[in-house]
């Protein structure tokens, strides 16, 4: 398993793509804490950046990287090698690279600027949620034997969680404003993970109590230390959930 991990982990450091998505957050980051005076603000602003185009990126990614790596993957299961550690090898190793690329792009310049609790919470969500997608990339992937479609259902899931779900709360939010629906909310928020890691990082900002009475449920469930473990807790279940699927499908599948 070692040995897959570490061939995969030494292609996807002459990876292009990688090396561009370490560079394309490093220059985003930078100029947002330059052009920006205040850096709470830059670091806001680079929230949003991180929670929309990391979870997109390793997605993607992950999926073409797997089709890309097609023929050498089967090349692998002829071998006296078990598949399950041939797949994990492969995800741990996708996982990493994307990490380390965010780490460099993102953790260097807030590291730099913001090194506090908001914004080692920014970076840990950021690393939370490139194994998620990654997870998710890689259980789309070994699913659909069309690279187009399993690129197509990545995009799709990204919308769903980024946009979708986002209008759902809002819209129950609304419409049943006259009730004291924020308890159902909490448990529905948490079962997005962009949302979870956008709640995390809110609450360090202190921007809960601008949502009223939702931010104060917010503030009491996840501002202490076991919402903040239980939260951490779910984006792990988040990736090994569709990882160990993924290796479930990977062995069952004919190559």
């Amino acid at each position: 398993m070692w040995k897959v991990y570490k061939y995969t982990l030494l292609d996807l450091a002459r990876n292009r793509f990688a090396l561009g998505y370490a560079f394309l957050l490093l220059l985003v980051s930078l100029g947002l804490f330059l052009l920006e005076g205040d850096d709470t603000k830059a670091l806001i602003s680079l929230t949003q950046v991180v929670l929309a185009l990391t979870p997109l990126l390793a997605l993607v990614f992950t999926i073409i990287y797997f089709y890309n790596q097609y023929e050498f993957t089967v090349l692998l299961a002829v071998q006296p090698l078990r598949r399950q550690a041939i797949l994990r090898a492969q995800f741990l190793a996708i996982t990493t690279a994307l990490v380390v690329s965010f780490l460099f792009g993102v953790g260097l310049p807030v590291i730099a600027w913001t090194s506090n609790a908001i914004g080692w919470t920014l970076l840990l969500t950021g690393t939370a949620l490139t194994a998620v997608f990654c997870a998710l990339g890689i259980s789309i992937a070994v699913r659909q034997r069309d690279r187009a479609k399993a690129v197509g259902v990545g995009l799709v899931t990204w919308v769903l969680m980024v946009l979708v779900y986002d209008s759902l709360l809002l819209w129950l939010l609304f419409t049943f404003s006259e009730y004291p629906i924020e308890p159902v909310i909490v448990p529905l928020a948490a079962l997005n993970p962009i949302d979870l890691s956008r709640i995390l990082i809110m609450l360090k900002i202190d921007l809960a109590a601008l949502l009223g009475y939702t931010g104060a449920v917010y503030q009491h469930f996840f501002g202490s230390f076991g919402g903040m473990v239980v939260s951490f807790l779910a984006l792990l279940l988040w990736t090994a959930l569709p990882a160990w699927g993924a290796v479930r499908a990977f062995v069952r599948k004919d190559l």
